[in-house]
């Protein structure tokens, strides 16, 4: 994922969690809130409680993929952070794919696949 496409300050995870919206599933917590900048900003964090560092990176990664291929059907001017939770250290791509998806669905932020609207 591109640079542009990261949240990386704490500034705007701390923003995120006052201000944003959060949608809660077994698996990932989705925060989002309107960004000022026009186009959609991404943060992943998986903290202690997922497991060892191995596992983290391994859960943040898959997230990230997840994120990086919705990007073009994401809601602009949105940041979007997404929290890994402990069960999703033992969840498969696919399962946290359906969970993403679900989450972005219900938050709204979602556009159609193409050749999907509806």
């Amino acid at each position: 994922m591109k640079r542009r496409y990261r949240l990386r300050k704490r500034r705007d995870f701390e923003r995120l969690y006052q201000q944003g919206r959060a949608f809660v599933h077994p698996l990932v917590v989705l925060r989002v809130a309107p960004n000022p900048v026009g186009y959609p900003r991404i943060g992943v964090t998986a903290s202690r409680a997922v497991g060892k560092a191995v596992q983290r990176n391994k859960v943040k990664r898959r997230l990230r993929e997840i994120m990086r291929l919705r990007l073009p059907r994401l809601a602009p001017a949105y940041d979007y952070w997404l929290i890994a939770r402990p069960r999703s250290a033992h969840a498969s791509y696919w399962d946290l794919d359906a969970a993403v998806e679900a989450l972005l669905q219900q938050a709204g932020l979602l556009a159609p696949p193409p050749g999907q609207e509806t």
